[in-house]
């Protein structure tokens, strides 16, 4: 009888010694919360999946000094476009959390909507009805800000190209360049040969009216619409 007992107790011992080693947390043990500020995104976007190559359409915490995301969190939909994003665990490093596309580096590329971080808790980010494809981004980005002047927001429109929204898409895909003779604007599928393309990313404008090449300095914008225009201009 006290061989049994002691061949238990030390069963017993052997079992409990095994426990404290498996790597799984147990009651007694004690579990810390997350910790950080928290961003509640919601909205009815689209466009989503319309980025490829390495982007990411995302909700990312920033420095004010940084082009590099510090926390992030992948935006996806519903199927009626609906979102919602809950960033947890934003550190006091963060100064401002955006909607925003980064690239495998978690760089930012482009900002949609951003909101700085005045409140202790939870801070509610309304993005609303919002698209995010491609060319969306690049209407808005780019030709809203940098092109329409020229390109018909006003009675005139250079060249003949008009890049205001609802016609810009129509004005330029497989449309031929009055400038440059046996090239189209955009050639889908290859952004070598589009006039669109070169104009922003080379010198090719160097002898018009206006010299193209220092009006869109910004190499994300040119990754973008090269990307645009080889695997979506073309669909």
């Amino acid at each position: 009888m006290i061989k049994k007992k002691g061949m238990a107790m030390t069963i017993c011992m052997m079992m409990l010694l095994t426990s404290c080693d498996d790597g799984r947390l147990y009651e007694n043990q004690m579990i810390h919360p997350e910790e950080g500020r928290i961003v509640k995104l919601t909205g009815n976007i689209s466009g989503i999946d319309e980025w490829t190559n390495g982007y990411s359409v995302v909700v990312a915490g920033f420095t004010n000094e940084s082009e590099y995301a510090i926390i992030s969190k992948s935006v996806t939909t519903d199927n009626d476009g609906q979102t919602e994003v809950v960033l947890s665990g934003i550190n006091d490093e963060v100064e401002r959390v955006e909607l925003c596309v980064t690239n495998r580096l978690r760089k930012r590329i482009l900002t949609f909507q951003a909101v700085g971080l005045n409140a202790p808790d939870t801070i509610r980010m309304e993005v609303g009805t919002i698209n995010l494809g491609v060319y969306a981004s690049i209407q808005e980005q780019l030709f809203n800000t940098t092109c329409t002047s020229c390109h018909g927001a006003s009675t005139f429109a250079g060249a003949g190209l008009y890049l205001t929204e609802e016609k810009s898409y129509d004005a330029l895909v497989g449309e031929p360049s009055q400038l440059i003779n046996g090239m189209l604007l955009v050639n889908p599928g290859d952004a070598g040969t589009s006039v669109l393309y070169q104009t922003i990313a080379t010198d090719i404008s160097s002898t018009w009216k206006q010299d193209h090449s220092n009006m869109v300095m910004s190499t994300a914008m040119h990754d973008i619409v090269r990307t645009w225009i080889n695997n979506i201009a073309n669909d």
